[in-house]
């Protein structure tokens, strides 16, 4: 049994692997043109699994099924995301070598006042 959002979702209707690989490719963002020529369906054929997909899940649109496929851990991301709290350092820069005078605000940059 998979929890799925409070309700338990019954094994029999857990994803099958091709659906799990098309849910894989609809998380990178391809279309169901480019999901069917990298796996050798027709895009029909992946409609048709997108459909069972979205009513296993009781999902509204490829974006939802994604998401609960991330929540219910039927998708894993590759890449683990970095801790909230971890501090980020701050890039210091070094003190100037010698001072910087001090401008009047009366007078313009470059020019010296008459004396």
């Amino acid at each position: 049994m998979l929890i799925l959002g409070g309700s338990i979702m019954p094994r029999s209707s857990a994803l099958s692997d091709i659906e799990r690989g098309i849910l894989e490719d609809v998380a990178l963002g391809l279309s169901n043109i480019q999901i069917g020529l990298k796996q050798h369906r027709s895009p029909e054929t992946i409609r048709t699994h997108m459909k069972n997909i979205f009513a296993k899940l009781k999902a509204r649109n490829r974006a939802h099924a994604v998401a609960i496929a991330y929540a219910t851990g039927i998708l894993r991301c590759p890449v683990p995301h970095l801790p909230l709290a971890q501090a980020i350092s701050r890039r210091t820069f070094p003190a100037p070598s010698r001072p910087v005078p001090k401008r009047r605000h009366h007078e313009p940059p470059g020019r010296r006042p008459l004396r």
